[in-house]
């Protein structure tokens, strides 16, 4: 089996774009501009909340200082309300205690935030990941690898047992950018279709099939 497993948090843990989408049509409100869709939050979602503020602001409204505001509306008011609608995908967490019981080591890095990563996960996910990592000062967003780099050092990770899950193309580039094996699941935000053109070396349907491949990893 795959020793070390480390996941992407929204869409492929977390459903959580109610709250991100309630999030930002808050500062649209706010600020006087169209509100969006869920299916148009979708799309925007992935590169970290400055990227997805950048992207649903109107396009005369994304001076630096203008960003520096609306991050911040944004941040302040997801940070309230970031677990309202946000719930763990069926058969998330009952397969991670699974795999726990097995002796895998697992870990989230997200793009999010790293105090919303650990806050959501600790209390949809209390107890089951060995470390939780969301986006840190100084290190970039995936798809670089750098953050990846990190978390399989404080893991002491071997990278042929280690296994990169997530539900868009990003995900698997940064699980290839890392020298790792990357499964896609079709259950999140972005379409298999993607996933596929990525590159995954595995895609899963199900949280039966990604433990599946879990289990029957490298080794």
């Amino acid at each position: 089996m795959f020793r070390t497993v480390i996941f992407d948090l929204d869409g492929t843990l977390l459903n959580t774009i109610d709250d991100l989408a309630g999030a930002g049509n808050y500062v649209c409100r706010r600020n006087g501009w169209p509100e969006h869709s869920i299916e148009e939050f979708m799309t925007m979602v992935g590169h970290g909340i400055p990227n997805l503020v950048t992207q649903f602001s109107p396009k005369n409204c994304r001076s630096p200082l203008m960003l520096l505001n609306t991050v911040a509306q944004f941040s302040e008011y997801y940070g309230a309300h970031n677990m309202e609608k946000t719930s763990p995908y069926p058969g998330i967490q009952e397969m991670a205690k699974r795999l726990k019981t097995a002796g895998v080591q697992m870990a989230v890095y997200s793009n999010k935030a790293d105090s919303f990563s650990r806050d959501i996960v600790e209390h949809y996910l209390p107890g089951l990941f060995t470390l939780v990592r969301g986006k840190v000062d100084g290190v970039p967003v995936k798809p670089d690898p750098a953050g990846i780099h990190q978390i399989m050092a404080e893991l002491h990770a071997d990278p042929k047992t280690t296994l990169f899950v997530g539900d868009s193309s990003v995900d698997i580039q940064t699980g290839h950018n890392a020298g790792l094996t990357a499964c896609g699941v079709s259950w999140g935000f972005r379409p298999r279709e993607s996933l596929v053109n990525a590159g995954a070396d595995h895609l899963a349907d199900s949280v039966e099939a990604l433990e599946q491949v879990i289990l029957e990893g490298p080794c």
